[in-house]
């Protein structure tokens, strides 16, 4: 057999092994991963021994039983007989109606928690999105931004190569940040809402509530893509010096100066990019404000703790080097700081 056949067939398999291990392994391998961090300013409010939370984002169930059976039998071992005080959703419950039953089982699956359960709506939970042509909608929408931005299309630039390769590597950096489906139709938030009220879920709608028996404040803010966001309003109760936790679907969010008053952000909707490749990175982060290297998981901004969920779910069946996952966080008060 010639080299190069043999060399041809060897990256086939190997290509092979890796898509089937990305869409019928790494999907299933929930794991629960664990955080304790204290406030960076010394607040009073919170209780001595913290608050523990669990955190849970991006679910995306459509209906699919075996697979989605198969997550909730994972999240179900890796949370069984947890002692939490809060359980929070940071939105994309569901990637269409059909998913309903299958939230619904998860939730009832999970420990209870002691102060409360609370949550914000994604983008998915109002809207269903066609991804079979969503790099030709994505397209779609860059040359209207472009548009819009006063730069001419590729046609017009036809006299310039130069100009050409920097208009599509423009939109090559806008697709790694915002390629998504097309909306093909709406979801029933409001049956969503009142089945998970039901079990005793409250949405944060721009609002915020105080933590029964302590002095610390959750915040949730509607999505920012098909919500109708309000930070300010949501955090107009809020004393300047209480501890606070604000949730968001869209960790975006953190470009509004007034995250700067949240001792911890909550948000999910990047999948940690679902794909993670090798010297890129994730192949895709949907958000526009942060870094690549911020898609996921605890990092800090100033005196503000940042955790981006990466979600139980996919908008498309695959992961790889970003596995789905359960979050146990642990919120600590400051350590006294004299005078």
């Amino acid at each position: 057999m010639p080299v190069w056949l043999a060399g041809l067939g060897a990256m086939a398999g190997i290509g092979a092994a890796l898509g089937g291990y990305a869409l019928f392994y790494e999907p299933f391998r929930v794991r629960a991963e664990r955080l304790v961090m204290r406030l960076l300013r010394d607040r009073a409010g919170l209780p001595s021994e913290g608050l523990r939370i669990l955190h849970l984002s991006d679910t995306h169930f459509r209906g699919a039983d075996r697979r989605e059976h198969a997550k909730i039998a994972q999240v179900r071992r890796v949370t069984a007989d947890a002692n939490i005080d809060l359980l929070i959703h940071t939105g994309d419950f569901l990637h269409n109606d059909n998913g309903l039953e299958n939230v619904l089982t998860l939730m009832d699956s999970l420990p209870k928690p002691r102060l409360g359960c609370f949550a914000v709506s994604g983008n998915h939970d109002h809207v269903v999105y066609g991804m079979k042509w969503a790099l030709h909608y994505t397209w779609r929408r860059f040359k209207d931004q472009e548009a819009g931005n006063g730069a001419r299309s590729a046609p017009e630039l036809a006299c310039s190569r130069r100009a050409r390769f920097c208009y599509f590597l423009r939109f090559a950096h806008y697709a790694l940040n915002k390629l998504d489906g097309e909306p093909r139709g709406v979801n029933d938030i409001v049956r969503l809402r009142h089945e998970l009220e039901r079990r005793g879920m409250q949405f944060l709608n721009n609002q915020a509530v105080r933590l029964e028996g302590t002095g610390a404040y959750l915040v949730g803010i509607e999505d920012l893509l098909k919500g109708q966001p309000d930070l300010n309003g949501g955090l107009q109760s809020v004393p300047q010096d209480a501890p606070t936790i604000l949730l968001s679907h869209n960790p975006d969010i953190l470009e509004m100066a007034a995250t700067s008053r949240a001792d911890l952000v909550l948000a999910g909707h990047t999948h940690g990019g679902q794909i993670v490749l090798p010297l890129l990175g994730p192949v895709c982060t949907q958000t526009e404000q942060i870094s690549r290297s911020e898609a996921s998981g605890y990092w800090r901004r100033d005196d503000t703790h940042v955790y981006i969920h990466r979600g139980l779910g996919e908008s498309f069946p695959m992961r790889f080097g970003a596995p789905p996952h359960v979050t146990f966080l642990t919120l600590l008060p400051a350590r006294h700081m004299p005078n």
